[in-house]
């Protein structure tokens, strides 16, 4: 079986029949870096499944042209799975890296799921875990923690989900400029760039043309968790 189809987590506990249909009726697309794979309020006829590469949801502000960065999702990730409910899309979806896309009918997965409890299941299971996810990260960016500490604490979880091992520490595995970190915690850039600052004054990141590395992992998780205490 096609190893494309078996590294989606929503397709981890099907067996090798129902695979075999999804592939077959399912195509794989590449992408670009900064490629937009939909934008908000389209209508999508497929259901997206990540299987290399790091993308974005966010949603649009069009007040200033800017983005609130909701999600960064790497390989195995459904990517729209909102569209079930029949309305256009909420989020927009770009790559921060080269990627590939594996590509399901809409149509075709709905006939599926009718005589299928386990991708029921599953696709239910994405769904509490985003929703976990989200409550999760309104939790760390609440407006009683300061904003280095907010920071180190997507900083953090940047290295633990995309992570790599350099002689330095652990280096975010693709480019993530002030202005795209300003988008994620829905802060200014001036005042990220300040933040970042003080973590390497701190000696706990360092950064290198858009790359941030952790030189201690669990000091950056301390520093984050110091605050939340007082």
């Amino acid at each position: 079986m096609n190893t494309n189809i078996n590294n989606i987590k929503i397709f981890s506990n099907l067996d090798d029949c129902t695979l075999k249909k999804i592939y077959q009726a399912s195509d794989l697309k590449k992408f670009k870096k900064n490629d937009l794979l939909f934008a908000e309020k389209e209508k999508l006829k497929y259901i997206y499944l990540l299987v290399e590469g790091v993308v974005a949801l966010y949603k649009p502000n069009k007040t200033d042209n800017g983005k609130k960065v909701l999600f960064i999702l790497g390989p195995g990730e459904i990517l729209n799975e909102l569209i079930f409910d029949n309305e256009p899309t909420p989020l927009s979806c770009e790559f921060l890296t080269n990627g590939k896309i594996l590509r399901v009918p809409k149509t075709f997965l709905n006939e599926l799921m009718k005589n299928n409890f386990t991708l029921c299941t599953s696709i239910i299971t994405s769904l509490i875990s985003r929703q976990k996810r989200m409550i999760h990260q309104m939790k760390t960016s609440s407006p009683s923690i300061t904003v280095d500490r907010q920071l180190a604490f997507k900083l953090w979880k940047l290295a633990k989900d995309f992570g790599k091992s350099t002689n330095e520490g652990t280096e975010i595995n693709f480019d993530l400029s002030i202005t795209y970190l300003a988008e994620i915690l829905g802060n200014k850039r001036e005042t990220i760039s300040r933040q970042v600052k003080v973590l390497v004054n701190n000696s706990l990141i360092n950064l290198h043309k858009k790359r941030f590395i952790i030189k201690d992992s669990e000091k950056l998780l301390e520093y984050f968790k110091t605050e939340n205490k007082n």
